[in-house]
This record gives C-alpha cells, sequence and structure tokens, in this order.
C-alpha cells in the first residue's frame, strides 16, 4: 500500500512498532517504484524517481559448455553455488561483519532456485534430503538479516533525529540488538548441526560424484 511500509520484527514491543511506523513514514512518504526488465545476463531492477539501475548476479557459466549434457550442467550450477553460499559460513559465524549473513542468505537463495530448475535431474529422495538443508539455512539466516536490516538503518536515522525522538530510537535499537542476538543462536546451532553430521561433504559426493539419474534413488 503506497505510503506505507511493513516491517517484520519478529515480535517487537507494539511501542516500537508504532515509533518505527512513524518515522518512517515520515521521512518516506513514498515508496520506490521498480519495473523488471529481462535480460541475458539477469534481471535489471530500475528505479523510477531516480533512473538507478540495479543488476542481480547471474549464474557463473565460465566453465559450462553448450555441449555438455544436461545433468553435468546442473551439477556443475548447483556446486558453484553450493561453493558460494559456504564460503559467507565462517563471516556469518563470527558475526562482526554482517555482510556475510546476507551473502551467505542471497545465495542460497541462488542455489535453491537452481535446485529448482534441476529437480528432475538427480533421484528424489537424496535430492529432497539436501534441498530441505538448504531450505533450513535460507530461513535461519533470514531471521538475523531481517534484524541486520533494522539496526543497521535505525543507528543510522539516530544523528539525524531531534534530541526529543532519540530516547525511544535508542530504546529501540537496544532492544533489536536482543532481538538479534537471540536470532543468531539457532543460526549457529544449526550451523553446528550441520558441520556434525558431514552436510557440506555429503552434499558435494552427490552433486559432484552422484548419478544423475531421476530413476535412480526414488
Amino acid at each position: 500500500m503506497q505510503g506505507q511500509t511493513i516491517i517484520a520484527t519478529h515480535d517487537v514491543d507494539e511501542l516500537f512498532i508504532s515509533t518505527i511506523v512513524r518515522l518512517i513514514q515520515r521521512r518516506f512518504p513514498e515508496p520506490p517504484k521498480y519495473h523488471r526488465q529481462n535480460t541475458f545476463s539477469g534481471h535489471l531492477l530500475v528505479d523510477q524517481r531516480k533512473h538507478r539501475t540495479m543488476e542481480t548476479t547471474a549464474p557463473k557459466t565460465e566453465n559450462i559448455s553448450p555441449d555438455e549434457a544436461l545433468e553435468v550442467c546442473a551439477r556443475q550450477i548447483i556446486v558453484n553455488y553450493f561453493h558460494q553460499m559456504m564460503s559467507s559460513k565462517e563471516g556469518a559465524k563470527d558475526g562482526s561483519d554482517i555482510e556475510f549473513v546476507h551473502e551467505m542468505r542471497v545465495t542460497s537463495r541462488r542455489l535453491r532456485a537452481a535446485m529448482d530448475n534441476f529437480v528432475d535431474c538427480f533421484p528424489e529422495k537424496a535430492f529432497n534430503k539436501h534441498y530441505k538443508k538448504v531450505k533450513s539455512i535460507t530461513r535461519t539466516l533470514g531471521a538475523v538479516r531481517d534484524l541486520d536490516v533494522l539496526i543497521a538503518r535505525f543507528e543510522k536515522e539516530l544523528a539525524a533525529l531531534p534530541e526529543s525522538e532519540q530516547a525511544d530510537i535508542r530504546g529501540l535499537i537496544e532492544h533489536l540488538q536482543q532481538e538479534h542476538k537471540d536470532a543468531r543462536k539457532p543460526m549457529l546451532r544449526l550451523f553446528a548441526k550441520l558441520e556434525a553430521t558431514g552436510f557440506e561433504i555429503e552434499f558435494l559426493e552427490f552433486f559432484v560424484g552422484g548419478v544423475c539419474n531421476p530413476d535412480e534413488g526414488r
């Protein structure tokens, strides 16, 4: 709805919610308008108010030949995204730089999209097991990322607010930081569980060395 912004705050108190809505409605009365254009290399999101173009990341296909079988290409694309996702894990666990959580979440969504596209190339039962684990990574990271964005946003806004409004925002930030701390616990537990169960090794063994016959393993 124009002029309104809905924010998921994970059970933040009503007082904090009303503060968020009031400030955003005052400072951002009209949300940006986008239209999407399909391109060969990905998608372009165009902000019609400022005419800025933001390009999303397309799959890396340097080592993929058009002469390769579909199953071989599927493996290469999925494994490429998996490596990208896992390369951000240690930074996400550390938590000192919020961009690692962001990158890992974004890449996990790209990985799931690739897996959706190539689902018929793989044995269903084993494929679904790996897919569910990637989905759990996306979901758990999402809870942390939502709060990262909110905290960063209001920390940036704090200095520009009148003194009379800063107390409420400081209280909001403190509350969100506690929510953020709580949201990281399931993420860290999930990472520990995946490490203990050999998720990374099993995933790569399946998609790199596994059989791509959809009739096997059903």
